[in-house]
């Protein structure tokens, strides 16, 4: 049974990457390719560097998010905080499925020094927060302009997930607000079961409005990061498209690289942001060039800070190594 799923979950995968890429190709039957030539040559590189910024402000936030959510009087440091998130970040757009998000929890608990329950519940927290900005930003667009009837029932059926989950992490936190004994449990299910007891009362985040308030502000200034890329992406081509097409975009791409499916999402991302712009009426090639920029402008920081961040503190703990005593 549980072969079968993974069966249907790889084939469900494929088909949105298939899927994604055959939109890609029909689209591609309509560009001006003379123009779209001409527009990158014409790119503003300045514009460029400042939706570079604007992207890997991201990573900023989330490391201010995941320092207010780490649980108890725990604190892990900047360093090892951007060390973390870098590295999920990096991971993530590029490697396809959840290696990016486990890699994350594992790093926390390992640079973090507050184990793997712990861990979890950070990245379970910021899940709930990264919803509901999610949501927000559907209601962004809804207020500016009429919701695409696929992406109105997504966002119905994201509202749903975020809420049940939202109230049943906030049952939990409060069912397990003590800490559970530290007495070893015996065999295997005990170990699991004070597991989950030790990442449910690691959710006091849930249990303190103040400081998941915290979380959800820096879930949706992410977003408005993101968003600004996208703005001065367009800017940067000599477009001056509305408020509500940037919200559409981000929304698009949000929903579409929920699950990565192929490294950096490539091809999907590109696939539902094309998707967004043609419904508001740009035209193919630049609906086309303006995916692609974007998509550019989020990776290099997505991948770049990663890596070479985390080169650095390889290359210095191993100078460290070396050094004579």
């Amino acid at each position: 049974m549980l072969a079968g799923r993974r069966w249907r979950s790889a084939l469900l995968r494929v088909g949105i990457l298939v899927g994604a890429t055959l939109l890609l190709v029909v689209a591609l039957q309509d560009i001006e390719w003379g123009r779209l030539f001409q527009q990158l040559r014409t790119l503003s590189l300045p514009l460029v560097a400042v939706a570079i910024g604007l992207n890997a402000a991201i990573i900023v936030l989330w490391v201010v998010q995941w320092r207010i959510l780490v649980p108890g009087e725990r604190s892990v440091t900047w360093a090892n905080m951007f060390l973390v998130v870098s590295s999920m970040a990096m991971i993530s757009n590029s490697v396809p499925f959840m290696v990016g998000q486990a890699s994350g929890v594992l790093l926390l608990a390992r640079y973090g020094g507050i184990g793997n329950a712990s861990a979890l519940s950070v990245y379970t927290m910021e899940q709930v927060a990264e919803g509901i900005a999610k949501v927000a930003v559907v209601i962004g667009v809804a207020w500016l302009a009429p919701l695409p009837v696929a992406l109105a029932r997504s966002v119905q059926g994201l509202a749903a997930v975020v809420a049940v989950l939202g109230v049943t992490f906030v049952v939990l936190s409060v069912r397990f607000r003590h800490p559970p004994s530290s007495a070893q449990p015996a065999g295997a299910l005990g170990r699991i079961k004070r597991f989950g007891a030790q990442w449910a009362h690691s959710l006091e985040g849930l249990r303190t409005p103040s400081v998941f308030g915290g979380g959800i502000v820096m879930a949706l200034g992410m977003k408005s990061a993101e968003l600004g890329g996208i703005l001065v992406v367009q800017r940067s081509l000599g477009l001056d498209l509305p408020l509500g097409t940037a919200l559409l975009v981000l929304a698009s791409v949000n929903f579409a690289t929920i699950v990565s499916v192929s490294p950096g999402n490539l091809g999907v991302f590109e696939a539902a942001s094309f998707a967004a712009y043609r419904i508001t009426g740009v035209s193919a090639g630049d609906a086309l060039t303006l995916s692609l920029v974007q998509h550019v402008c989020y990776l290099i920081p997505m991948v770049g800070v990663g890596y070479f961040y985390g080169g650095a503190r390889v290359f210095s703990g191993l100078r460290d190594e070396g050094a004579p005593s």
